[in-house]
């Protein structure tokens, strides 16, 4: 047949014409019995070895894949070699363990009976850690995009609470697990800091949601009672052990009059005061060179060294008796001498029995002057040490009362110089006053020589206009 010359640039083209093959008929009929099949050149593979016919298992490849987890996020899979590639990551659950018989086990331990408490821990352990990346990850991509709504705030932040909770969980009992299998605490005070530190632990998440409590109702609290009635015994406790000890910074008010409070003196002043009283007795009965023995001598030693201290003690005292008694007669001497002075004088003025009565006279007077001087200071003295116990009640307060009055006197020595500063500037400001008013006066001058110069204008631009129009009209008409 013939064929289209169309076709004919077409490769891969059989040109040849078409043969149809016919059957051999028979002697008895008419009818082709089986159709004439030429030789296949397809051969048999079956017994090929290279071909692995075996059938695939997709229960078994699903169970193979099933716990892995592809991050595909933000992963590049062109070839462009322009941007900086980065990958995906993988995470798998999947474990390979042995039986005793020695056949592996794949697929998550977490399926199994047998998993054993540590491995179940170490697990839920990973997998909060993970959680909590997951939600780091969620809160940085939303602190960057800034477009959620307040309520997916919320819904985050109880996600993270969520979190610590379980995390804060798993950790206790991790150290229950390696203390010993729940062991309670040794004492009291790891009891009360236990208590303390899960007290702070549920109440630090509080302070984060401050934001989100506003626009949601209350809800109860989650503090145990049990942990803020401890808190507050223990901090008691603590505060009168302070006050007690004299740790506080401000001392406590302390009367000496008043009985009662002898019982509340804080014992680490009260020490020291002893302390330096024993320190200052010591050094005065035994002198500065003498030497001082081990706290844990016996009574032996410390009577013989007593009897030593009382007749240094009664040498001491005699020999002030004796610089008293020595002081006294130096002054009635003083006394003497002075009278005698007096009276000579007197007499070499005066007659002698005149000179004998004025001495007499000025004799009595300046010893009652002495006598008078005398009973002043010993009054003086006498109130002195009437009023010492109350300056050693006053002892710790005084070095904060002399630093505020220190400060008080800087502040008053710079009082006379902020006042006359103040009145200088007070000056200065009415001067400013007038000089602004005077500034205004000429403001105002200027502004209606401006409105006048104004005015003055408008009137020449009203009648130079005409002028103007009328000879733009002319040179138009002398153009044209």
């Amino acid at each position: 047949m013939a064929f289209n010359k169309k076709y004919s640039g077409l490769p891969d083209l059989d040109l040849a014409p078409d043969i149809y093959e016919t059957p051999e008929l028979t002697d008895s009929s008419t009818l082709p019995t089986t159709t004439v099949r030429s030789s296949s050149p397809i051969q048999d593979d079956s017994e090929n070895p290279h071909i692995d016919r075996q059938r695939l298992q997709p229960d078994e490849a699903r169970s193979h894949f099933m716990p892995s987890r592809v991050d595909a996020r933000d992963v590049n899979f062109s070839d462009s070699i322009a941007s900086r590639k980065k990958s995906y990551r993988t995470l798998t659950r999947t474990t390979r363990r042995r039986r005793e018989d020695g056949t592996e086990i794949l697929g998550d331990i977490s399926d199994e009976e047998d998993e054993t408490l540590e491995r179940r821990l170490a697990r839920l352990r990973r997998e909060a850690e993970e959680l909590k990346a997951e939600i780091d990850a969620q809160k940085a991509q939303k602190d960057a995009e800034q477009a959620e709504a307040s309520d997916e705030e919320g819904g985050v932040d109880e996600l993270t609470d969520g979190v610590l909770e379980l995390s804060r969980a798993l950790d206790n009992l991790h150290t229950v697990t390696s203390g010993g299998g729940g062991a309670q605490p040794a004492s009291a005070e790891e009891m009360l800091s236990q208590k303390l530190s899960t007290g702070l632990s549920y109440s630090s998440p509080g302070n984060k949601q401050q934001s989100s409590l506003a626009l949601r109702a209350s809800q109860p609290s989650n503090i145990p009672a049990g942990i803020l009635s401890n808190a507050a015994s223990f901090e008691t406790r603590l505060t009168a052990l302070e006050a007690a000890l004299g740790i506080p910074n401000t001392p406590l008010p302390i009367s000496p009059d008043d009985p009662s409070d002898h019982g509340i003196q804080p014992l680490l002043p009260t020490l020291t005061h002893l302390s330096s009283q024993l320190t200052t007795l010591s050094t005065t009965l035994s002198g500065p060179t003498a030497p001082t023995g081990p706290s844990s001598s016996s009574a032996q030693s410390s009577t013989a060294i007593t009897t030593p201290h009382i007749e240094a003690l009664a040498t001491r005292i005699r020999k002030l008796t004796a610089d008293a008694d020595a002081l006294s007669a130096a002054r009635r001497r003083a006394t003497e001498a002075v009278r005698a002075a007096i009276a000579a004088r007197l007499a070499a003025t005066t007659s002698p029995d005149a000179a004998v009565e004025h001495a007499d006279t000025l004799s009595a007077s300046s010893a009652q002057e002495l006598d008078s001087a005398a009973n002043e200071q010993a009054a003086r003295i006498q109130a002195l040490y009437t009023t010492l116990p109350t300056i050693t009640s006053l002892h710790p307060l005084l070095p904060s009362v002399l630093e505020r009055l220190r400060s008080l006197r800087a502040i008053h020595a710079g009082a006379a110089h902020a006042s006359e500063d103040l009145a200088a500037l007070e000056q200065r400001q009415a001067e400013m006053k007038k000089e602004i008013e005077q500034w205004r006066e000429g403001l105002k001058v200027v502004e209606e020589k401006v409105r006048e110069s104004e005015g003055a204008m408008k009137g020449n631009m009203e009648v130079m206009g005409p002028w103007v129009r009328d000879l733009e009209a002319r040179m138009g008409r002398l153009e044209a």
